[in-house]
Formats: structure tokens, C-alpha cells, sequence
């Protein structure tokens, strides 16, 4: 299974490739209002009310006022530390040029709790619906401390999605990634009907019975999306993830469907 913390160096690799490739900078469509967005998406039969990035909310550090640029694939905001990019899909990714003095700087705070609460703040006032955000976590690393947001509903994780921040002490973003989108109510209504379907100790061994015998053991239910990355459609399921270890290391996670066929593609 995949760690908050995995798919935090995951996409802050790919945003800082993406970025350094053609210099930086990024424009993005105005936020949905928080408390309308915590209304609309958290209801039973309501659609997961995504989010899309907003430049005029954002702390990032720029050193300058940035200059927006236009390309096919994204926008960019480039400044004379950094920049920050937001792509057709809407993945927003933010990083500093090499040698920026806000390199430097220490963290905003010491206090895991504190720097959690800050980042998770940061982005409900964004957009971000309070209720699809579980407990931040905190990933340490060699610049300085990421705070992560765990995006879910009813306690059912949404594996893609993804909103992190490293914020210094003058409150200033180094490094962000933001993906939030919309989830239809379909899909969400069939991942709380398969969780409670599942939570019933028959009826999960009655399914786990329907898999393979390398993907018998322990899973839970998920919302997959199409990641960062994916120039497709989007695409979204709910699915049941196992983790299946392969012999003598490593392993992979492979997802099913609720009459356990596998899922692909997400």
C-alpha cells in the first residue's frame, strides 16, 4: 500500500521535473467556497466536491512578483526563487530554483501537531472541504518538514488525491502539491455500500473467496482516481486494495472490483 509519504516524494519528483524543465510559474481557476464545498460534498448521494488551486490564496515563496506563462499543458507562475505550475488536469506543484535563500530558513514550526494543523488549514482555506480531510501527516526529509493531507470520506481513503506543504518561518511556502478533484457521487456511493457491505464478517470471507489466493489476505476499500500524471480521461472506482508480498522482497498492490474482478488502469 502506498504511504502519504510515498506519493508525496512521488509527486514532488515529478512537479519539480516538470517545473525545472521549462523555468516555472503557474495561474489557476479561483477556489470553490469552503463552507459551500464541506455542504455539498460530504452528504450521503453527493458527489466528492473537488479543487482547484488558487494563485491568489497561495504563500508560496516566489522572491518576486511572478510572471504568468501560457504553455499547452499548463500555466506557470515564475518568480526569482521559484515557481509554481498548475497543469490542464489540475496538479499544482511548487518548487524552489536551486540556490533560493529560503533554502535556509527553518520550519515553521517544531510542533508536528502544530505544522499539520497549518498545512491543513492552509488548504481548507483554498477550497478544500473539511470534511474529506483525515489527520495530516508529517514527512520529514533533508530541506525541512512536509505536512500532508489524508483526503477521505467516512473513514474511506482516496489513494490519489493529495495536498502537501513546507511551509518555513516566515510562513512562506518551499515546496507544495495539490490534486483534489471531483469524485462522482456514483463511485462514492458504491465505495460506502462496499465498505459496509465488507465490514460483515461473512459476506468478506465470502468475497475474499472470489480472489486469487495471493490476494486473500488482509485489503480495504478505496477510491482510486486517475493519478497526477495521467493524460487519459479521468477515471475513478471504488475497489478493494490488497497488498500482496512477493518472495523474497518487494510486493505490489493489486485492487478488485465489488464481484472481484481485477481493476486496472488507475
Amino acid at each position: 500500500m502506498r504511504t502519504a509519504g510515498e506519493r508525496v516524494s512521488k509527486v514532488g519528483t515529478i512537479g519539480v521535473l516538470a517545473l525545472c524543465v521549462s523555468a516555472c510559474s503557474t495561474a489557476a481557476p479561483a477556489a470553490d467556497d469552503p463552507s459551500a464545498a464541506a455542504l455539498a460534498s460530504c452528504q450521503p448521494g453527493a458527489e466528492l466536491t473537488g479543487t482547484s488551486y488558487d494563485v491568489s490564496k497561495s504563500r508560496f515563496a516566489f522572491g518576486s512578483t511572478p510572471v504568468v506563462q501560457h504553455e499547452a499543458t499548463l500555466t506557470r507562475w515564475v518568480g526569482s526563487d521559484g515557481a509554481l505550475a498548475i497543469f490542464n488536469n489540475g496538479y499544482a506543484g511548487a518548487a524552489l530554483n536551486g540556490g533560493a535563500p529560503e533554502f535556509g530558513l527553518p520550519d515553521w514550526s517544531q510542533d508536528p501537531d502544530a505544522l499539520g494543523q497549518h498545512v491543513r488549514e492552509y488548504f481548507v482555506a483554498m477550497g478544500v472541504a473539511s470534511c474529506q480531510v483525515g489527520a495530516p501527516q508529517i514527512n520529514g526529509g533533508s530541506t525541512g518538514r512536509t505536512g500532508a493531507l489524508v483526503r477521505e470520506i467516512d473513514g474511506i481513503p482516496v489513494a490519489e488525491s493529495l495536498a502537501f506543504a513546507q511551509f518555513d518561518n516566515q510562513d512562506q511556502t518551499t515546496s507544495e502539491g495539490f490534486y483534489w478533484p471531483t469524485i462522482p457521487a456514483d463511485v462514492v456511493t458504491a465505495a460506502r455500500a462496499f465498505r459496509d457491505r465488507l465490514a460483515d464478517p461473512a459476506a468478506l470471507a465470502a468475497y475474499r473467496a472470489l480472489l486469487p489466493a495471493e490476494a486473500q489476505g488482509d485489503g480495504r476499500v478505496l477510491i482510486r482516481h486517475s493519478d497526477l500524471s495521467s493524460t487519459a480521461p479521468f477515471a475513478s472506482a471504488a475497489v478493494y486494495d490488497v497488498f500482496v508480498k512477493y518472495v523474497p522482497t518487494g510486493g505490489t498492490n493489486l485492487d478488485f472490483d465489488a464481484d472481484g474482478h481485477p481493476i486496472t488502469g488507475l
